[in-house]
C-alpha cells in the first residue's frame, strides 16, 4: 500500500515520456486535475485525501502543503510542528525551500520514525534556533506536555507569506508519512489572512521551539478571531468539567432550526475520529441524542464504555472505518449543524490533531481549531457521507 502512490505516479511519468517519444510534441495531461495547481489562488478552505482514489486524491493534503512551500518567497517564514515525518520528498522540499532563502523552522516529536528525516533536516538546516532555518526534535517526546506519555502531536504549517497571501495557517489530522496518504482519510483546513490567529501559533509555535522544553501539563489556553476560534493542549484535570469537547457539546441545543439540521429541525452531530475513549464525550452524545439532536460517528476505534454507551440508540449512528474496508479514517473532527451557543440554523467545524482520548485532552502537544462557517461545515460534511459510504454493511 505505501507503494502505490509513487507507482501511480512514475506511470503517469512513463505515459509523458512515450507521449513525447511517438509524437514528438509535448504530452497534454490525460486526467485535468493532476496538472500541479502551483500558482493557483491560496483561499480559505479545506482539503482531504482520499485512500480509495486516485493518485491525485490521495496526495491531495501532501500537495496542497508541498505547493505553498513552494510558492514561499525568499525571506518568508516557514514554521511547521508535525508528529511524524517520513516522506523524503516532503523533506527535500523543505530543504529546497531553506537553500533558496526561506526561513525554515521546524519541530518534531522524539519519535524514532523521525531518525532519517531528522538526519537529513539536521544536516541541512542545523539545530541553532537563532538561525534562520532550524530543526528541533523535542528531547522528551513532547515539547511541552510532561504528564503521563506526551507527544508532541501536532500537525501544523505557517506561512509569513506564500502565493502573494500573508498569514497563512494549516491545520492538519494528517502526519507526513505514506500511511497517512494512502491508506488513511485525512483532512486539512487552510485559513488566510486570519493576523491574531497566525500570531497565536506563532506564539505557541515558540514554545515549542524552546530550549530545554518547556515541560507543563496544564498549557490550555483560547485564541478567538473572528469566527475562528483556537485551542492548545495540554489542558490539567480530572474529571468532564475540564474536558474541552464536553464543554462544547454543553453549547448544543437539539431542537428549533429552521434551515439546517434535520428536516424537522433537530441539530445533527456528526464525528469522525481516529480513537474515541472518553467516556465523558460519549455520555454527553447520549445525553444529546435524548433530546432529539441526530448523532452519526464514523470512527476507527471506540473505548469498550464509549461503545456501550452509544449503542442501542435510534437516533446514534455508529460507523467503523477500518482495513476491512480498505483504509483507515485518521481524522479528527466534530461537526454541529444546527443550534450551537444559542446560534440556531448555524454550522460548525472542530478539526486538529486532537484525538478523542485521554492522552490528547491531557497530555500531548495539540491544537485545535472551530469554525463557524457554512462553507467549511459543507467541505467537511461531503467528507464524512463519503468516508460513512465505503464502511462495511452501510
Amino acid at each position: 500500500m505505501a507503494l502505490k502512490s509513487s507507482f501511480m505516479r512514475g506511470l503517469a511519468v512513463l505515459a509523458a515520456l512515450a507521449a513525447v517519444l511517438i509524437t514528438g510534441t509535448d504530452p497534454v495531461p490525460a486526467v485535468a486535475d493532476e496538472v500541479p495547481a502551483a500558482t493557483a489562488a491560496i483561499t480559505t478552505g479545506a482539503v482531504f485525501n482520499d485512500p480509495q482514489g486516485t493518485a491525485t486524491q490521495q496526495n491531495a493534503i501532501v500537495d496542497h502543503i508541498e505547493n505553498l512551500v513552494r510558492q514561499a518567497p525568499a525571506e518568508a517564514r516557514l514554521r511547521l510542528a508535525v508528529y511524524v515525518i517520513t516522506d523524503m520528498g516532503f523533506v527535500d522540499e523543505l530543504i529546497a525551500a531553506s537553500a533558496r532563502g526561506v526561513h525554515v523552522r521546524i519541530v518534531l516529536d522524539a519519535s524514532e520514525d523521525n531518525d532519517a528525516s531528522y538526519a537529513k533536516l539536521r544536516t541541512a538546516l542545523g539545530t541553532d534556533r537563532s538561525a534562520n532555518s532550524y530543526v528541533k526534535r523535542c528531547v522528551h517526546r513532547a515539547c511541552i506536555g510532561n504528564a503521563g506519555t506526551p507527544r508532541m502531536h501536532n500537525k501544523f504549517y505557517l506561512f509569513s507569506r506564500t502565493g502573494g497571501a500573508d498569514d497563512v495557517v494549516v491545520q492538519s489530522s494528517a502526519n507526513l508519512t505514506p500511511h497517512n496518504t494512502v491508506d488513511y482519510w485525512n483532512n486539512a483546513v487552510t485559513v488566510v489572512g486570519n493576523t491574531p490567529l497566525y500570531t497565536a501559533y506563532v506564539d505557541y509555535f515558540a514554545d515549542l521551539a524552546a530550549s530545554p522544553d518547556r515541560e507543563t501539563d496544564d498549557y490550555y489556553r483560547m485564541t478567538t478571531s473572528g469566527d475562528v476560534k483556537l485551542y492548545f493542549f495540554p489542558r490539567a484535570g480530572t474529571d468532564d468539567s475540564t474536558d474541552t469537547i464536553v464543554e462544547i457539546l454543553d453549547n448544543v441545543t437539539c431542537e428549533g432550526n429552521t434551515s439546517v439540521g434535520t428536516p424537522t429541525g433537530r441539530t445533527q452531530i456528526r464525528i469522525g475520529a481516529w480513537d474515541l475513549t472518553r467516556t465523558g464525550i460519549a455520555n454527553k452524545l447520549r445525553q444529546l441524542a435524548d433530546r432529539n439532536c441526530w448523532v452519526d460517528v464514523v470512527y476507527r476505534h471506540l473505548g469498550t464504555g464509549v461503545a456501550d454507551t452509544l449503542s442501542g440508540h435510534d437516533r446514534i449512528k455508529l460507523y467503523e472505518l477500518n482495513q476491512d474496508d480498505g483504509d483507515l479514517i485518521h481524522s479528527k473532527y466534530m461537526l454541529i449543524e444546527g443550534t450551537y451557543a444559542g446560534q440556531k440554523d448555524t454550522k460548525w467545524v472542530f478539526t486538529g490533531s486532537p484525538n478523542y482520548d485521554v492522552s490528547s485532552l491531557r497530555e500531548n502537544d495539540e491544537a485545535l481549531l472551530r469554525f463557524k462557517s457554512d462553507s467549511i461545515h459543507d467541505q467537511y460534511k461531503s467528507n464524512f457521507v463519503s468516508m460513512r459510504t465505503v464502511v462495511r454493511g452501510y
